[in-house]
C-alpha cells in the first residue's frame, strides 16, 4: 500500500466516510428510515475494512488478542 500523504489522505476521507455511514445507521437522522439488518453488517463490514486500510498505511501492528 502506498504510503504517501495523498494516499493516506485518501484513506482517511474513506474512514470518516464510512464512520459517518456507521453512524447514521446506528442512530439514523430525524426522517431517515431504520436500516435492516443487513445494511448494518455492511456499514459494520465497510467502516472494519477502511480502518484496516489506514492501520496498515501507517504501518501500525494490528492488535493481539488476549
Amino acid at each position: 500500500m502506498s504510503r504517501s500523504s495523498d494516499a493516506r489522505a485518501l484513506l482517511k476521507l474513506a474512514w470518516e466516510a464510512a464512520w459517518e455511514r456507521l453512524g447514521n445507521a446506528l442512530q439514523p437522522p430525524p426522517g431517515y428510515p431504520e436500516p435492516t439488518a443487513e445494511q448494518l453488517q455492511e456499514c459494520f463490514r465497510v467502516a472494519r475494512e477502511q480502518l484496516e486500510n489506514l492501520r496498515e498505511a501507517y504501518d501500525i501492528e494490528p492488535p493481539r488478542n488476549p
